[in-house]
C-alpha cells in the first residue's frame, strides 16, 4: 500500500512540474506590449482618476520610467 501512495505522489508532483516550464519569447513579447500599454494609459489618467483608485502621481510618474522589461511588482 505505501508503494501505490508513493506513486500517486510522484504522479502529482510530475503534473505539477510541467506547468512551470520556461516561457516563451513570444510570451516575454505579449507581456512587455501589455506593460507599455498599461504604463502608458497609467500616466494619462487624470488626478481624479489616480486618487479614485489609490495612486499618487508620483508613483505613476516612478511607474511609467521603468523600463518595459522590468516586470517585478512595481510597488517597491
Amino acid at each position: 500500500m505505501e508503494c501505490s501512495v508513493a506513486s500517486h505522489q510522484n504522479a502529482q508532483r510530475q503534473q505539477v512540474e510541467p506547468c512551470a516550464s520556461k516561457v516563451t519569447w513570444q510570451e516575454k513579447f505579449y507581456r512587455w506590449r501589455q506593460l507599455r500599454r498599461e504604463r502608458y494609459a497609467l500616466r494619462h489618467l487624470s488626478d481624479d482618476m489616480l486618487k479614485d483608485i489609490g495612486i499618487s502621481r508620483e508613483a505613476v510618474r516612478r511607474e511609467a520610467r521603468r523600463p518595459f522589461w522590468d516586470d517585478r511588482g512595481w510597488r517597491r
